[in-house]
């Protein structure tokens, strides 16, 4: 009879690590702000702004630009170039209702945390957007709006994003800076409410008319 070794390996029961006692981070989801909410230290800084006008290619004085926002109803809706055709469908419905949103007094705000370079002005020029762009470095003014955190980045939402950056949300910030106005598309299929964003303008419209009448 051939005697067979038996090889039984051995483990040290100290180095091992109950499951449970393994350290583990809870991190909450980011929870943008919503409707009612203020945003009091809100701060835009003009050098960050750009107007480039679609014809011609020529781009309006961001001081101006500037004075023309502050004051008055503001339609905030953050892009990246990394939700590719859906973004670029995203811009051009707010394009569109850009007219409706001055008539009502307002302005819409792109805030992206793309640069402001060649391929951004390729964007505007090839699809004639006239609408103004904020460069938000650091993503601070969607951290303030908590669209963006580094804890819960985006492609945890969303997949095929690589990047993260902020949710695709859209505010509308009255003149005292309260948010009267939110939407975060969770689907990437419905787009903006285009109704009832100018709903929620129509009432501040309204308002400015009877204090200028006054």
């Amino acid at each position: 009879m051939i005697a067979r070794n038996k090889r039984t390996a051995s483990f040290d029961l100290s180095e091992l690590i109950a499951e449970l006692e393994i350290p583990f981070e809870k991190r909450e989801s980011i929870k943008p702000l919503k409707t009612g909410n203020y945003v009091y230290d809100l701060i835009l800084k003009k050098e960050n702004i750009n107007r480039q006008q679609a014809f011609k290619g020529g781009a309006t004085q961001s001081s101006v630009v500037f004075r023309k926002l502050s004051g008055k109803p503001l339609v905030i809706s953050f892009y990246s170039s990394q939700w590719q055709e859906y973004g670029l469908n995203h811009l051009k419905q707010l394009n569109k209702l850009q007219r409706e949103v001055n008539a009502l007094g307002g302005n819409i705000l792109i805030i992206t945390p793309d640069a402001m370079d060649n391929t951004l002005e390729e964007i505007i020029w090839n699809h004639s957007l006239y609408l103004n762009f904020y460069y938000d470095q650091d993503n601070q003014v969607a951290k303030q709006l908590k669209v963006y955190a580094d804890h819960d980045p985006a492609w945890n939402r969303y997949p095929g994003i690589e990047v993260n950056i902020p949710l695709l949300a859209t505010y509308i910030l009255d003149a005292s800076r309260q948010i009267i106005f939110d939407h975060v598309d969770q689907t990437l299929e419905e787009g903006i409410p285009s109704e009832a964003l100018l709903d929620a303008l129509y009432p501040n419209s309204v308002y400015e008319l009877k204090s200028k009448s006054a």
